[in-house]
């Protein structure tokens, strides 16, 4: 199974309790502003690769994994023959701890909890589950809130709350399953607008990205002797950010889906260039112009990955890279080329009964 962001337990997690409404309708400017900001322009490198040879970057891809994404490029791209502008081969790549090593969502959920930046009010509470401790987080955040921030590190109420926080997190995908925690990272957005989202995670992700890959222990007082054990750090990974760009020269329709929140994952991926409309993560409805709690359907996850290629595009993907078992309906959506990165032995073992190819995780 994939590492997560609080190392030893796990992920994160957190309850979803109370019942998530009816799937909410997507807004209709979902994404447009940022669309429009995105940096989309080809790099001098990538229209090199439009012109000559399409290979992918050596690297440490295995030499049968090269091989098959070179014959793809050449044999797929602009210029092969019955290559279709108009009906591009579709891409699909998977992004925490594939694309990059780290978890941007649980990076952002850190930097929510840690400057205490949620939007706060009655309904938001009511996201955290009682049996995760709303009432004691609660009760230490009315503690500490109305102090300076300046003050708030010497304060036991703060420490409290905020393992308290993102232990919840931990509890939901320990306890129930990834579906509802990465859901919950999406439902805490709540009451923010969204081009206010994406500019807050895109500074915390410029910040991780300059820090060195660690683990901080994030303590609710001196002397936890369970102190939550916390990922830090984000890593580009230049293999796969050549080979998104190879794909885009080669004019690929490439798409990122993947359970991140949607405005972190708009926000992370403008490193890879990728055009904001091919970014699905977790959405979340509206509540006039900022996110509410419901979350929206599917579900990038399991079956709601291949849910959703299907009903963006109509059909199979001709590309697929896959992290870990819940991509396997994705994977098996189609018969185009599938690379899996090794790491879950359940995918692995699906990959040698599909006969899918493996790529050992540029992640790990």
């Amino acid at each position: 199974m994939r590492k997560n962001l609080l190392g030893n337990a796990g992920l994160f997690a957190l309850l979803v309790l109370a019942a998530v409404p009816a799937a909410a309708r997507r807004p209709k400017n979902f994404r447009l502003m940022w669309k429009k900001n995105a940096v989309v322009a080809e790099t001098s490198e990538s229209t090199a690769a439009f012109h000559g040879p399409r290979r992918v970057m050596p690297g440490r891809w295995t030499p049968e994994v090269r091989a098959a994404l070179d014959a793809f490029l050449a044999e797929r791209g602009v210029g092969a023959p019955g290559y279709d502008a108009g009906k591009p081969p579709v891409v699909i790549l998977p992004w925490s701890d594939a694309l990059v090593a780290g978890d941007p969502a649980e990076l952002v959920f850190l930097r929510l909890t840690t400057r205490v930046d949620f939007h706060f009010t009655d309904e938001w509470w009511n996201i955290v589950p009682v049996a995760s401790g709303r009432q004691p987080a609660r009760a230490a955040y009315d503690h500490f809130i109305s102090l300076s921030s300046a003050v708030w590190q010497s304060q036991p109420d703060y420490h409290r709350y905020r393992k308290t926080i993102l232990a919840s997190y931990l509890g939901l995908c320990r306890e129930i399953g990834r579906r509802e925690c990465r859901q919950y990272l999406m439902r805490v957005w709540a009451g923010w607008k969204e081009y206010e989202a994406v500019e807050y995670a895109a500074q915390d992700l410029s910040e991780e990205k300059s820090r060195p890959a660690g683990v901080e222990l994030v303590s609710a007082e001196p002397g936890d002797a369970s102190p939550l054990r916390v990922r830090r750090g984000l890593r580009l990974i230049p293999e796969m950010r050549d080979l998104a760009q190879k794909l885009r020269a080669a004019g690929m329709d490439v798409w990122i889906v993947d359970d991140v929140p949607q405005p972190v994952l708009t926000a992370a991926a403008a490193d890879f260039g990728i055009d904001p409309s091919r970014i699905v993560g977790g959405g979340a409805g509206a509540d006039g112009a900022r996110y509410s709690a419901a979350i929206l359907k599917p579900s990038p996850i399991r079956g709601g990955k291949a849910e959703i290629v299907k009903a963006s595009l109509g059909r199979a993907p001709d590309l697929v890279l896959g992290r870990d078992a819940a991509d396997v309906e994705l994977l098996s959506y189609g018969d185009g080329l599938r690379v899996v990165l090794s790491g879950d032995k359940a995918l692995e073992a699906k990959a040698k009964e599909k006969g899918w190819l493996i790529q050992p995780s540029l992640a790990r």
